[in-house]
């Protein structure tokens, strides 16, 4: 500042306002600390709307995703107690990784020196063209964090760049004040972080050691503040799965054939993948060797591989040594220290032997193949395998974005299956959840779990929706009633299942018939009875012929042993004999319609169906019997016999002869 520049003023003190007296000079650091403390009064106020680096219009931003240039538009922006105008600019950026794009604030004094102007211009006055109060001149314009033009500028960012993407907190004006209110109100209402639109994750492709995502346009609410993305943006994470490591993992070998020329293999599939690398394969080997005998008797004779398990025979020509009487195997040797026989010295010997080795391999990402023959010599059927590798542990990742619009990966914890997914952190919203399987050509599986804002009209369709689903769970309720045993009337619609008579009118004369259900027009029916003959029976036309006869015998017998002379009675014939009949208290006929038939159509079914239950059994006499005709025929008179009378339950009626 200027040497003769006197500025005193600190709000620390609490000084309010300055009491001018009179008959007392006036300084220049009164002036001073009036502008400082009115312009701390109005910074106060300000500062309650806005917070530095808001804006308050204009300030928009185009980026070329090819070449980094980056061009904003002229905007009004709050700094430091002031809305300041910022002119457009051009500039280039760099686009991998993050960006701040801000305003420089610069200062610098002008005294009438650098401006001529400032010289004082009242002609008729004392002070006339003399030098007054210098000029405190503040300049801003767009520009990097990194480009710092002087130690005493300051840098307020705006804006936010990740890998080309502008992301934006807020659209202007942004006023500080309100935006923390609104953001305090949607945590309390909404929870707070939450997607408005888009923001879905998907997998792009794998770049050399990196996995490239993609991130889709959209807005979202992080513990109330916006976030939002005009564009989609890219995102790469690094490729580092956990490594799990297996040792002496067995197998046994079995081989098949494996071409046309004899050749055998065994397909080995380890128990855990992808894998990574195979270090170790370690195999029983059953191999022949010639050795030559050592020039000393009852010497050892080393084997030309390690790790021996056991020798199978030892031969020379048609002698074959045996063990334990003949030699002994000791440390990877064979000893003839016993005494029986042993070739001779520097004469060649066969030996037949197994061992264990390691094999070289080509695996893939589930195991390898293995082939009987290796150049040491044959693998042994059904020998035990031991398999050292590496694999890729399965892991479940979570990607969230944090309320500056950062993209973070959150690595979760590896398993051998069914990995479990990490927590999410504080003020973080939760975008999806990415399951490594780490298998070069299949990508990780992303399930996008993100919290989604709902409108209004679709709550409204939730809830037509949700009401024609009561509507239709109670149409099928009314169903299922209608089908059981107790039948009701819901929804102003009366239902009768038609499994019996007991729902229908009883004051009014039905003329249907209910039948299995189904109602049906009914059937009347008469009871005729049929006319028999004489003798009671109806029967087919027949003869009588002679089963049993006896023709030889003879012999007596009394014909009145008892002397009865009563003539033999009558016999009398009612037609009709019994009399049916039906009293009916209700006029329905479906009863009556079941006896008869059932059909379908054209289609027609008579069946007869007996049935007998007696579950109460009373006898008594009938009160009244109805009227009607009974014919009668008396038959059986013997000679010089007459009918004198004929009365029926005491009433005398008429006969005529026939």
């Amino acid at each position: 500042m200027l040497q003769d520049y006197y500025h005193n003023y600190d709000k620390a003190n609490g000084y309010e306002r300055l009491l001018f007296r009179s008959g007392r000079g006036l300084q220049s650091r009164e002036l001073n600390d009036l502008q400082s403390q009115v312009q701390h009064q109005v910074k106060g106020v300000a500062d309650v709307l806005l917070k530095d680096g808001d804006l308050v219009s204009g300030g928009d931003v185009v980026i070329d995703a090819v070449s980094g240039e980056v061009q904003l538009s002229a905007a009004q922006v709050y700094l430091d107690g002031h809305i300041r105008d910022i002119p457009s600019a051009t500039f280039t950026i760099a686009l991998q990784g993050g960006v701040d794009i801000g305003v420089w604030l610069t200062h610098r004094v002008v005294t009438e020196v650098e401006d001529p102007s400032l010289r004082d211009p009242a002609v008729n006055a004392l002070n006339y063209d003399e030098p007054g109060a210098a000029r405190l001149q503040q300049h801003c314009q767009w520009g990097l964090r990194e480009d710092a033009l002087a130690g005493e500028d300051a840098f307020y960012p705006v804006h936010r760049i990740e890998d080309g993407v502008l992301i934006i907190k807020q659209a202007p004006p942004q006023l500080d004040a309100v935006t923390q209110a609104l953001a305090r109100y949607d945590r309390e209402a909404n929870g707070g972080s939450y997607v408005v639109e888009g923001m879905a994750l998907s997998y792009r492709d794998r770049e050399a050691d990196q996995q490239v995502f993609s991130l889709q346009e959209g807005k979202a609410h992080i513990q109330g503040y916006e976030v939002a993305f005009d564009t989609a943006r890219s995102t790469a994470f690094d490729w580092d799965p956990d490594i799990g490591t297996v040792r002496e993992e067995p197998k046994a070998f079995i081989s098949v054939p494996a071409s046309d020329d004899g050749a055998r293999s065994m397909r080995v599939d380890l128990d855990f993948f992808p894998v990574k690398a195979v270090e170790e394969v370690n195999v029983s080997i059953e191999k022949s060797a010639i050795l030559t005998r050592a020039q000393l008797a009852g010497g050892e004779d080393l084997l030309p591989d390690e790790s021996v398990l056991e020798i199978l025979s030892v031969t020379q020509g048609e002698t074959t040594f045996v063990a334990g009487v003949d030699f002994l195997f000791l440390r990877n040797h064979i000893s003839w220290q016993l005494s029986g026989a042993e070739p001779a010295p520097g004469s060649q010997f066969e030996v037949q032997y197994r061992f264990r080795t390691q094999v070289a391999i080509e695996h893939d990402e589930f195991g390898f193949t293995l082939q009987k023959q290796q150049p040491q010599g044959e693998l042994v059927e059904n020998a035990l395998i031991t398999v050292d590798y590496q694999w890729y542990r399965p892991r479940i990742d979570l990607v969230v974005l944090d309320r500056f619009g950062q993209l973070k990966r959150i690595k979760g914890q590896p398993a051998h299956q069914l990995p479990v997914a990490p927590k999410v952190p504080a003020n973080h919203l939760p975008l999806a959840q990415v399951s490594q399987s780490w298998f070069t050509d299949q990508a990780p599986e992303i399930e996008n779990l993100a919290v989604r804002a709902v409108s209004m009209s679709e709550l409204e369709q939730m809830q037509s929706q949700i009401s024609d689903l009561y509507q239709l769970l109670a149409i099928e309720r009314l169903r299922n009633d209608a089908n059981s045993e107790e039948s009701a009337s819901k929804f102003g619609v009366f239902v009768d299942p038609f499994i019996d008579d007991d729902m229908r009118d009883a004051g009014i004369e039905q003329t249907a018939a209910i039948v299995d259900g189904e109602l049906i027009l009914p059937l009347s029916a008469d009871i005729v009875e049929l006319p028999l003959p004489s003798g009671n029976v109806l029967t087919l036309p027949y003869e009588l012929e002679d089963v049993l006869a006896q023709t030889k015998q003879t012999g007596s017998m009394k014909v009145n042993p008892y002397q009865a002379v009563e003539p033999i009675p009558a016999t009398v014939r009612l037609t009709p004999s019994v009399d049916h009949w039906t009293q009916t208290s209700r006029s329905w006929t479906s009863p009556i319609t079941r006896r008869f038939d059932i059909g379908r159509g054209l289609r027609r079914l008579t069946r007869t169906r007996t049935s007998t239950q007696v579950l109460s059994r009373t006898t008594r006499q009938a009160q009244f019997m109805r009227s009607r005709w009974v014919n009668f025929t008396i038959s059986g008179f013997g000679p010089q016999e007459t009918l004198e009378r004929v009365t029926f339950d005491g009433i005398s009626v008429q006969a005529q002869e026939v």
